[in-house]
């Protein structure tokens, strides 16, 4: 779930950190998630709830995953996957017996700190899986000089999840993604239905929800985000519903459906 995941996996990514809005009237949501993030970066997955969607998500992830249709690159070089707004690495270890190189990104430090001492414990080298800091849609909010180099590029696979729905430009986020695939790369979005998402607005009215000031939207319409996908240069839809509902406090939204998406670039 990378927390981004929940936007990073973040969902739990919600409590306690009270942001006050009028302090916050002027940051951008980029901002707001990463000060959000940061300072949960430590806990957030040790909240019961939270990790049990982890470990949902990734057997998702796993099951599916010959599913994604990730294919031998024209190199002829290992398979690379970029785990955007990665947080602790949730979809990196969850996928690590499938793909050899993993990079992960996220605009929380504190993640990326997380995400690169877990992977270490984990006994991954660094050549395997590492993240480092950095936003696809504000470079110069988080200036990374290694997203420009040919590691951060290319990818053959790349992994979001339970994050876009923290984003405000669903569409820039999704071609800054394509933009980092390989001809014949996979993107694969993880995120929340709209449709099982009815209550979920409600917690954006509630008036000690400090996520709330980090969410821009809660659930996904499959062909809105098809949309989206062939405007970034994606095609061959895939679109799996998740094989059970995902139970996370009713502040939260209570019951969800998460679902799969899946587009290749240039094929």
């Amino acid at each position: 779930m990378a927390h981004h995941q929940c936007s990073h996996n973040h969902h739990g990514h919600h409590h306690h950190h009270h942001v006050h809005s009028d302090e916050n009237a002027d940051k951008t949501l980029g901002e707001k998630n990463k000060e959000h993030f940061d300072q949960v970066a430590a806990t957030i997955f040790d909240t019961p709830w939270v990790a049990k969607l982890g470990e949902q998500v990734s057997r998702e992830l796993r099951d599916n995953f010959a599913w994604f249709g990730v294919r031998a690159n024209s190199a002829g070089s290992p398979t690379k996957m970029l785990d955007y707004a990665c947080g602790s690495g949730i979809v990196s270890r969850a996928l690590s017996s499938d793909v050899p190189v993993i990079r992960g990104i996220d605009i929380s430090s504190g993640m990326v700190t997380q995400y690169n001492m877990l992977a270490e414990k984990a006994g991954f080298s660094l050549e395997t899986m590492r993240a480092v800091h950095g936003d696809l849609l504000d470079s110069d909010a988080t200036p990374s000089a290694e997203l420009p180099t040919a590691e951060f590029n290319h990818f053959d696979l790349a992994v979001m999840s339970l994050a876009l729905h923290h984003v405000s430009d669903v569409d820039a986020m999704i071609q800054r993604l394509s933009d980092r695939l390989a001809d014949g790369g996979v993107l694969v979005i993880v995120d929340w239905m709209s449709e099982e998402a009815g209550s979920d607005w409600k917690f954006l009215q509630s008036e000690d929800m400090p996520v709330r000031q980090t969410v821009s939207r809660m659930g996904f319409s499959e062909g809105a985000l098809r949309e989206t996908f062939e405007k970034a240069g994606l095609s061959g839809w895939g679109w799996k519903a998740f094989a059970e509902e995902s139970e996370v406090p009713s502040k939260f939204g209570g019951s969800m459906r998460g679902f799969l998406a899946r587009g290749v670039k240039g094929a």
